[in-house]
């Protein structure tokens, strides 16, 4: 789960820009390199994912992570080397990604970026919608308690609506332990992106595998 992305290599030509990556969570990896945020989509087909010790022999055999995939997008600079617009550049790599991998995303504009699945594989390798994690609303009995422990409880009841295990957050950031403040905190039938932001989160990344997701904070 904690599998560091490949990140995307950048070539200039003149006043554009070809991105291009070549790893298990494409959008993840571009996240990293934009500092942006990723949500991955649920892994239900085994066809979907590949076993990671076949190529790194120190890792345990038959530990799975998505198949790779390819993603190349060309798009306009300043002359710094910065895209000259970073909301289209990443509808464009939403559109590729589309057009070409067996999952469909979205992107979220507000409070930032972030790349949201909406489409997956189901256990038979058919294609379907599905309500992405952090769009699934949750409640939080009102309480004061660390905001690590209120993450815990939005955790748990992701868990039990979709049967996986669902972990939030890491609990360092930078050698600091995050969530030690106690607040007063509640959440009534909330989407839980909407309550990861209420509890002090302003980025993050989605990794999950056939049963479980980590939302890892930024």
């Amino acid at each position: 789960m904690a599998q560091s992305p490949e990140l995307p290599t950048i070539e200039r030509h003149g006043d554009y820009a070809a991105l291009t990556v070549n790893t298990s969570r494409p959008l993840d990896a571009i996240a990293t390199a934009f500092d942006i945020s990723a949500e991955d989509p649920f892994y239900m087909f085994s066809g979907d994912m590949m076993d990671i010790s076949l190529e790194i022999s120190r890792i345990k055999p038959g530990t799975l992570v998505p198949k790779r995939q390819k993603l190349t997008v060309s798009y306009p600079i300043n002359p710094d080397g910065s895209a000259k617009d970073r909301r289209k550049l990443f509808e464009s790599i939403v559109e590729t990604e589309n057009a070409q991998s067996p999952f469909a995303y979205r992107l979220d504009t507000v409070g930032g970026f972030f790349f949201v699945p909406t489409g997956t594989h189901d256990a038979q390798g058919r294609l379907i919608e599905v309500t992405p994690l952090l769009d699934r609303k949750v409640s939080i009995p009102l309480g004061t308690r660390m905001i690590r422990e209120s993450a815990e409880l939005l955790a748990n009841d992701l868990s039990k609506q979709t049967g996986l295990q669902v972990f939030c957050c890491q609990s360092v950031v930078a050698g600091i332990p995050w969530g030690m403040e106690t607040i007063s905190f509640e959440a009534n039938n909330e989407p839980a992106r909407s309550v990861l932001k209420r509890l002090g989160l302003n980025q993050w990344h989605v990794r999950c595998v056939m049963e479980s997701c980590v939302i890892d904070m930024r």
